[in-house]
């Protein structure tokens, strides 16, 4: 059981609290004293200094009822035009300055605060129990330091650490609040005052604004400054400002970038093969025009089939209607092989027909018969048949019997024959010149190229062209023992030029080549008319290849 206090004690305990009570007494009379005292030394210091500029009420601190109502009262008078008022000195809308500041210095007098009363406001803002939650937190009951306050401490210890390795200051002012809570800003929306037009009604306008306070800045208002004074910047923004604009004149003429160093990576551009590259696209231009040349070229041979089997056929329909051949494989593979190289011409008839009719064809068939119903040798098989006595009256039969006409039936059967039969002689034909189809191929290739040159053809400067070997009717022995002179006047070297044409060849070789001009020329060269004789008369004329020739000029090339 705890012991009880004694009187002493209670007393002493009682003067000390009564002692504490004077003081706070006293000071709260100290400081009113000195706000009065602060008040009538500025309006003495603003009385004596006449030079020293007065501070505007910008905010309306002193606006009281007194004064507003002398601002209504003034404002009445500029609106009746009231000069005699306006202008008597007598007649006062405020009241003197004075005055006023004593009474708005006796109205700031306050009720005395005591300790109860202190500790009453304490207890009902909250800072008694934020005071003892801070003590709680840093210690326990046993004295020692709680585990939520060691963290704390532990926290701003790494954060201190953390900034302490910045040594830029303005990156310790942006890293600061690092992991620090930010506090909500209370964003209020700003009060804003509705006032009349004042175009429609100006003097409801000027009412509204001075009792509404309109005048008086707002939070979040613009601030003009009326005065025309510059306002003093903060001085570390203007230093960062005066800095950044020196380092900027300064480094005008260098690189900006140079610091940075410039990498150029490939993009999907550069890394792969677009469909609209220039290469590939003449590729595909080169592609489409073999393409199309072969498309040409496969036309122009199946074009050149057909015809052939056309003429071919037509050649083996007449063979058969003129001579009643049988139409066979071999025959046909005959034809095709004459034929297919050239043009069929009416002078190789009896060629064609030698090839076709020769002892083989007639080894392998007999004597021939005819029917009494063939167009050609029936009358010859009548006249065997039927003697001298009955030819008159056969005749006489034919004279009064009509012709016998062919059903319609035999008319049909002979169509459809002939059809069969004339179907079975193209599939020969064509059977056969499938097989030559390299020849028409060639053709083809041939025609082309005499039609139109190729581009590297038109390129070439010189085109060359194979000629044969031609003596006119000379030898060796007679071309060479000749003079030049003389050989000129046989035939002359035009004559031998190869782009001339095969025509013109063909009728000079005619001409030269005729028996009296060559031994008159042989007469009067040798002469003999027979030329010269000996054992190498017949010697031909050496023609040396373009291998050879090559080799010979790299062996006999001499170095000048």
């Amino acid at each position: 059981m705890p012991r009880k206090k004694s009187a002493a004690k209670k007393a002493k305990e009682a003067a000390e609290k009564a002692k504490v009570h004077e003081e706070e007494v006293n000071s709260l009379k100290n400081s009113t004293d000195e706000k009065l005292n602060r008040t009538e030394g500025g309006l003495e210091e603003s009385d004596a200094d006449s030079s020293s500029s007065e501070e505007e009420d910008d905010y309306g601190e002193l606006i009281t009822e007194e004064v507003e109502s002398g601002i209504s009262k003034v404002l009445e008078a500029i609106k009746a035009n009231d000069t005699d008022k306006l202008l008597d000195p007598s007649v006062k809308f405020f009241e003197e300055p004075e005055k006023a500041v004593k009474k708005l210095a006796r109205s700031e007098k306050h009720k005395p605060i005591y300790l109860k009363d202190y500790h009453r406001m304490n207890i009902l803002s909250g800072g008694v129990l934020d005071d003892e939650n801070e003590n709680a937190e840093i210690e326990t009951v046993d004295g020692k330091q709680s585990f939520a306050s060691q963290q704390k401490m532990e926290k701003a210890q790494l954060l201190d650490e953390i900034e302490g390795e910045f040594d830029d200051k303005d990156d310790e002012d942006d890293d600061s609040d690092f992991l620090v809570k930010k506090e909500k800003t209370n964003t209020r929306r700003r009060e804003v005052t509705s006032l009349p037009d004042p175009e429609v009604d100006d003097e409801k306008f000027l009412d509204e604004f001075v009792s509404k306070h309109a005048w008086i800045p707002k939070q979040g208002d613009k601030i003009i400054n009326l005065d025309g004074n510059q306002m003093d910047e903060d001085d570390d923004e203007f230093d960062d400002a005066v800095e950044r604009f020196e380092n900027a004149y300064n480094f005008r003429y260098e690189d900006p970038n140079a610091a940075e160093i410039v990498s150029y990576a490939r993009n999907q551009a550069t890394l792969r093969r677009s469909a609209t590259n220039s290469r590939r696209k003449k590729r595909e231009e080169e592609k489409q025009l073999r393409e199309k040349e072969k498309e040409e070229k496969e036309v122009a041979v199946q074009k050149k089939k057909k015809e052939k089997i056309n003429k071919l056929t037509d050649v083996l329909e007449q063979v058969k209607k003129e001579y009643g051949a049988e139409i066979n494989e071999a025959m046909v593979q005959k034809l095709t092989a004459s034929l297919l190289n050239g043009d069929f011409d009416d002078s190789q008839w009896d060629n064609v027909l030698g090839e076709l009719f020769n002892e083989d064809f007639y080894s392998q068939e007999g004597k021939p018969s005819w029917d009494e119903n063939d167009e050609i040798m029936g009358d010859f098989y009548k006249e065997d048949n039927f003697s001298g006595n009955d030819d008159a009256e056969q005749l006489e039969s034919e004279e009064e019997e009509p012709p016998l006409k062919k059903s319609r039936k035999e008319k049909i059967d002979e169509k459809k024959s002939k059809k069969k039969e004339k179907k079975k002689i193209a599939e020969m034909v064509d059977e056969a010149v499938e097989k030559n189809k390299l020849i028409i191929v060639d053709e083809v290739e041939e025609e082309r190229k005499s039609r139109s040159r190729t581009k590297e053809e038109e390129n070439m400067r010189f085109r060359y062209r194979e000629v044969s070997p031609e003596s006119f009717g000379l030898t060796a022995r007679e071309i060479i023992a000749a003079d030049d002179a003389d050989l000129n006047e046989f035939i002359g070297l035009k004559k031998f030029a190869p782009y001339r044409p095969k025509e013109l060849r063909a009728k000079d070789r005619r001409k030269v080549m005729k028996s009296r001009r060559v031994r008159e020329w042989k007469k009067k060269v040798f002469g003999n008319e027979e030329g010269l004789k000996g054992e190498n008369e017949s010697l031909a004329i050496p023609v040396q290849n373009a291998s050879d020739m090559k080799k010979g000029d790299k062996k006999h090339k001499k170095k000048y």
